[in-house]
């Protein structure tokens, strides 16, 4: 990109595997306000849907873009969708899911950045 008034957003997308947990609105805002809080990153508004019989899908839009994250815990699975202007690398990114993580059984975290080249 080359039009300096369009601001670089770097996306970053996270599986991590654990053992099968309870799901409860409690685990995934523990996980989200740990990410937050390690980027120090700003939220504007939080909202979230329970699935029945399992899952949640939390959402923050951030002052810097957005945050979501998704659980199916029959298969101990977490995926993390992070968006950001601003100085945020992989390594902090995956770095802040660990840190968030670490009284759980976490098997894997994988992070893979999105690029949008022109």
């Amino acid at each position: 990109m080359t039009n300096q008034s369009t601001p670089m957003i770097k996306q970053f997308l996270a599986l991590v595997k654990t053992k099968p947990f309870d799901d409860s609105l409690e685990f995934i805002e523990n996980l989200a306000e740990g990410v937050v809080s390690d980027l120090d990153l700003k939220v504007v508004k939080k909202m979230s849907h329970i699935f029945s019989p399992t899952g949640i899908t939390l959402g923050y839009i951030l002052s810097q873009s957005h945050l979501m994250i998704h659980t199916y815990p029959e298969d101990g699975v977490v995926h993390v969708d992070l968006a950001v202007c601003g100085n945020c690398s992989k390594k902090e990114f995956e770095n802040s899911l660990k840190n968030a993580l670490a009284k759980y059984e976490v098997y894997s975290v994988e992070v893979k950045t999105l690029n949008f080249d022109s």
